[in-house]
């Protein structure tokens, strides 16, 4: 099992993670002291348009929200028997997020799409929502009425009568034992989706983990009821507790950290709630930036340029539109250790393959992705390409779904987008050539 390092870089006015595999950096976040993300937040909101046409309605978050989100019908919260959405078959670790865990229930609940949304929802109506995708350029947050908690080991469903174990702990034994833990566990009409940290949790482990989840509910539920008018109710932990509770894993080697204020808090949270983890939280006290220490600055300057290369001398050149990318793969200065073109190609597709998903998970690209490989003529070959492809997306905890590769060499696939893309949040349109990366010549 590789082992992963974790550096939070908090000096300054955001808190910056960045998550090293195997000695590169493989995802990068960020957020802003002042301008955090609200995805997981929990609101009261209010109906200002219901819009028929579309089958969807605006609502109002509160005064500290600019953009009114938006609620399609079939996230609008269900009774009886409609909240039974939730199946195992469809429980995977790529997702155990409140947004991965809408993505689930929306393929679970497609007749609640035939519903009317004007028989549901009235402009003035106020109802409970939870932010699953963040306001991403003039769109403003998507937001859904089945709220989900996402706790160390499982993610808390209120409405979703079902239990499901991610697909990822394959062990038959293993999961016999988590669902009957967790049955025991949960409150009638309730549900859980066992994440893939549980695979080497106990019984008091998860016992823990509901009973927090279950309180925790208890709680933001006697806010809703005193809630008047549009406004927060629960904000989800920040980026920093965040990281601790979905990245930090048995094949973390540890956790660093620059500052002293958020290592005792670090410190503390990991001590109360996962405390087998807490000798792996380090305090970094070189004088040397730990971004620098530890080689991420020089990796975020590729990580927003046009031009990616590859190890053996091909690379990539990746073009991200509003709604679609497109990552070219070249063989460049690659020539390849026989005289066989089509065994050329494929080694330089192959390559290809773990740098791609590398990218889409360190640059955060969602949406519609065309990743063009270098024509291969064997149908094994691209096969071969296909599978690696896939394996290599294995890593990835956003929802992926991809397609076969064409006789043209083109793979089409679609990466779950929550927030802004790594380009958006440190880049800006460049004022002379308007973001088209190219300006007049001197001869035009």
């Amino acid at each position: 099992m590789s082992q992963n390092i974790l550096v939070l870089n908090a000096e300054g006015p955001e808190i910056r993670v960045a998550v090293i595999e195997d000695g590169s950096l493989a995802e990068f976040f960020v957020e802003r002291k002042r301008d955090r993300g609200i995805v997981g937040n929990i609101y009261r909101g209010k109906v200002t348009r219901v819009l028929p046409g579309m089958q969807a309605a605006f609502i109002d978050l509160g005064p500290k929200v600019d953009k009114h989100a938006f609620l399609y019908v079939a996230d609008i919260l269900g009774s009886g028997e409609e909240a039974k959405l939730f199946s195992d078959a469809d429980t995977d670790d790529g997702d155990e997020s409140p947004e991965g865990t809408a993505s689930r229930l929306a393929r679970g609940k497609k007749q609640l799409a035939n519903r009317k949304i004007e028989d549901l929802l009235r402009p003035g109506q106020e109802i409970t929502v939870q932010v699953v995708k963040d306001a991403i350029g003039q769109k403003g947050a998507r937001v859904t009425g089945y709220v989900s908690l996402p706790g160390r080991y499982s993610v808390f469903m209120p409405h979703v009568d079902q239990v499901g174990i991610s697909r990822r702990i394959s062990d038959d034994k293993k999961r016999k034992h988590l669902r009957e833990w967790v049955n025991a566990a949960r409150k009638k009409g309730a549900g859980y989706i066992v994440r893939t940290a549980a695979e080497d949790a106990d019984e008091q482990d998860m016992k823990d983990d509901c009973e927090f989840l279950n309180r925790l509910w208890a709680q933001i539920n006697g806010k809703i009821s005193e809630q008047r008018g549009a406004g927060l109710v629960y904000a989800d932990l920040d980026l920093a507790l965040r990281t601790v509770r979905d990245l930090l894993r048995e094949n973390t080697s540890e956790l660093v950290i620059d500052d002293e204020e958020l290592y005792e808090r670090v410190k503390k949270f990991t001590g109360a709630f996962m405390p087998r983890f807490a000798e792996r939280i380090k305090r970094y006290e070189q004088r040397r930036p730990i971004f620098d220490f530890y080689q991420i600055e020089p990796a975020l300057r590729q990580a927003v340029a046009r031009k990616v290369p590859l190890p053996s001398g091909g690379y990539l050149i990746i073009d991200q539109g509003e709604a679609l990318t497109a990552i070219d793969v070249n063989t460049g200065s690659f020539t390849g250790k026989s005289n066989d073109l089509e065994d050329t190609v494929t080694r330089n597709n192959l390559e290809a393959c773990h740098e791609v998903a590398r990218q889409l998970r360190l640059r955060n690209i969602g949406g519609i992705i065309v990743v063009d490989f270098v024509d291969m003529d064997k149908e094994g070959n691209r096969k071969r390409v296909w599978d690696e492809f896939q394996a290599a997306l294995g890593k990835d905890r956003s929802r992926c779904n991809v397609t076969k590769i064409s006789e043209l060499g083109l793979v089409e696939m679609t990466r779950k987008r929550t927030r802004e893309s790594l380009v958006q949040i440190l880049t800006e349109p460049c004022p002379t050539c308007e973001g088209s990366a190219v300006v007049k010549s001197v001869t035009t």
